[in-house]
């Protein structure tokens, strides 16, 4: 039997969330995304110690390490709804701790005392953050796929020199630079084959030698996310911050994430939901040809739609995170969260557009929250997880089990593409 009802906990971790983007998150969103230079439009600053105290910050770290033990995606989902209807990018705190348990709890781990120390770090720093530097200035959605010649991919390379790898390259786009302590960083190992058996996984401490922060970027939208370039010039990182076999392969480190997909279409549902909340409010308050206008049929019609739009795509999130919490008991479907998510961030921008057709002229000013969000979902729209066209390119290949490569030499999983569940690396 399908049942939508919540549990006691999901319920109390939602009005946590809720309650703490009302209050904290949302009071000053409008400030930050409207700062001139982007290193000062980021909410880490100002959110980051404060999530911390409601437990947010280590809501997904194990109980054992100190944190709130919270394993289940759908409960990730709920409070990244509630979070990115206080502002889109203060989500990215869930990003960064989910990447970080399932990286160092995985067996992709030898080094298992490092991973203890370092889950008990977070939970102990109140500023401690992560991210993950995938995308470079030559490369970026075909690691995606991945498109597997040695012609593309990482152009970031680790030469093993003793126990240190020398890294050098440039990654851009990259979330939490400035703030992150360390860096989950694809490298390319072997240049002479593809990424699925050249690309290694490392763990770079951003204040390791040879490690620098270049460019913030100046996005349109998601601001409050910063994000950089990090320059790599002889970086020395020690090989016990290897993940996994050097050499691993893409595809073989995505199968130890899951949910990332799925938390970023939950966020765009919670941007757009304010947006469609906001739009409801001011059509049923603004008078004209003497009733409200939300009485008018082109007004009228646009909130239904707004609604619908708003509960399909919650509808295909909550039954994409249930399929990955039972993923033990029932057959993972590959296609799901990529489509979901796919479908998520092109009704977002739905429901912000049809917000500013409602607002008409009071929704382009600056001063009101209506073209912030705009500018937020369109902004993912283009950039999250390589791009929504790319969420349905590998959904595609995992529909036809089709790799998409050149040959069969360059498909290392014959018979088709391994397309993980819900990744975002």
């Amino acid at each position: 039997m399908i049942d939508f009802r919540l549990t006691e906990k999901q319920l109390e971790y939602q009005k946590i969330a809720h309650d703490f983007a009302r209050d904290e998150i949302r009071p000053i969103s409008l400030e930050l995304d409207h700062q001139e230079d982007p290193a000062k439009s980021s909410y880490v600053p100002h959110l980051l110690e404060k999530m911390n105290a409601v437990g947010l910050r280590t809501m997904s770290i194990p109980k054992k390490y100190g944190g709130g033990g919270v394993d289940d995606l759908l409960t990730h989902c709920l409070v990244g709804e509630e979070m990115s209807w206080g502002d889109r990018g203060a989500t990215g705190v869930l990003l960064s701790t989910t990447k970080m348990v399932h990286i160092l709890t995985s067996d992709l781990i030898e080094d298992k005392e490092m991973a203890d120390y370092w889950l008990r770090e977070y939970v102990k720093d109140p500023t401690f953050l992560i991210g993950t530097a995938t995308t470079e200035p030559l490369t970026g959605s075909e690691n995606q796929l991945p498109y597997n010649g040695a012609d593309g991919g990482y152009r970031t390379t680790a030469v093993r020199d003793g126990d240190k790898y020398i890294v050098n390259g440039l990654k851009h786009f990259i979330s939490n630079v400035g703030h992150a302590k360390f860096m989950f960083t694809f490298v390319r190992t072997d240049p002479s084959v593809g990424v699925e058996q050249g690309a290694t996984l490392l763990m770079v401490p951003m204040d390791a030698p040879g490690v620098s922060i270049g460019k913030i970027h100046n996005k349109m939208g998601y601001r409050l996310n910063q994000n950089a370039e990090i320059i790599f010039k002889n970086a020395e990182i020690p090989v016990k911050y290897r993940i996994g076999p050097e050499n691993a392969g893409v595809s073989y480190i995505r199968r130890h994430l899951r949910g990332d997909a799925l938390i970023n279409a939950a966020g765009q549902i919670g941007t757009a939901r304010a947006a469609y909340e906001a739009s409801l409010e001011f059509a049923k308050n603004r008078i004209a040809s003497g009733r409200p206008i939300a009485h008018h049929q082109s007004i009228g019609i646009k909130l239904v739609d707004m609604y619908t739009k708003l509960e399909a795509a919650r509808a295909l999130v909550w039954k994409g995170a249930w399929h990955q919490d039972m993923r033990h008991e029932i057959p993972i479907d590959p296609p799901l969260s990529l489509a979901t998510s796919a479908f998520a961030h092109e009704i977002s921008c739905d429901v912000t557009r049809m917000a500013m057709e409602i607002h008409a002229g009071v929704g382009v000013q600056r001063e009101n929250f209506l073209e912030k969000w705009f500018r937020d979902c369109h902004n993912m729209l283009f950039s999250s997880d390589g791009g929504n066209n790319m969420k349905k390119v590998r959904a595609m290949y995992a529909l036809t089990g089709q790799w998409g490569a050149r040959s069969e030499d360059e498909n290392p999983i014959k018979g088709g593409a391994y397309v993980s569940a819900g990744d975002g690396l």
